[in-house]
């Protein structure tokens, strides 16, 4: 079984589907999950519900999204992220309010867990650091947690009761248990790269050499971004969201 997990689109239909032309590319007959963060910052959340929606992805909700439906202050973001926000929920119709409304903080999905930011904090936590991916790793009741939020590529385990960052090469690398999967960012990477990120969760089901849970993989994605850019120029959002994206910052 292949699963295709993305996080932190925030409106970024360009971005979208180019990771969904690669997922059908490497891919084809993977199920994709996502970890929240579908909205916000760019121009066009209703196109990108409507293609998560189509394409049956299951997921969780992320602190843009609980924003934009009135469930979390915008006290907590700055001027430029309560801007969008506030765009953002007078354009979402209200049937994709409504879909994101029943997105649940918390899933688990069989040998995995989806969360946005983590699991002691579904909508706040960054997990950057030793001590919180420890903290994170003890609390986790299933083998691997996916989530997102920082929009950095990370992979955490637990070796001899500590946490330990596992390096990302761009290959398939087993997925070790306990571990805390970081996907990155699809619509707005901060770390240099201005591609798209998911990641591949090939997972063994014969118990094979790889493992149990077979392997994981990060990805990326170039696409469009002048694009997008013009829809957050166009749509009158902060100058700021458009002039990132070509920074991967």
């Amino acid at each position: 079984m292949k699963i295709a997990v993305v996080s932190d689109i925030h409106a970024n239909l360009a971005a979208l589907q180019a990771v969904l032309a690669d997922i059908d590319a490497v891919a084809p007959d993977a199920v994709v999950w996502h970890t929240g963060d579908i909205v916000g910052y760019n121009a066009e959340p209703n196109e990108v519900v409507a293609l998560l929606r189509e394409r049956g992805a299951a997921g969780v909700m992320g602190n843009h999204d609980a924003a934009v439906l009135g469930e979390l202050d915008v006290k907590w973001f700055n001027p430029d992220a309560a801007a969008a926000v506030k765009w953002t929920a007078t354009h979402i119709t209200p049937e994709n309010a409504t879909w994101l409304h029943a997105l649940p903080k918390i899933s688990e999905m069989g040998a995995a867990t989806l969360v946005h930011a983590s699991l002691l904090k579904p909508l706040e936590e960054y997990v950057i650091d030793a001590e919180s991916a420890r903290e994170n790793l003890f609390a986790l009741s299933t083998p691997v947690l996916f989530h997102g939020h920082t929009h950095v590529p990370a992979y955490w385990a637990l070796r001899g009761g500590q946490s330990s960052v596992i390096d990302i090469d761009g290959r398939a690398q087993p997925l070790l248990s306990p571990s805390l999967i970081n996907v990155g960012s699809v619509g707005q990477p901060r770390d240099g790269d201005v591609r798209a990120s998911w990641v591949l969760w090939d997972r063994s089901d014969d118990g094979s050499a790889i493992g149990a849970l077979g392997t994981v993989q990060w990805r990326r994605v170039p696409y469009d971004v002048a694009r997008t850019q013009s829809g957050v120029r166009a749509a009158g959002l902060p100058e700021f969201f458009a002039d990132r994206l070509a920074d991967g910052r």
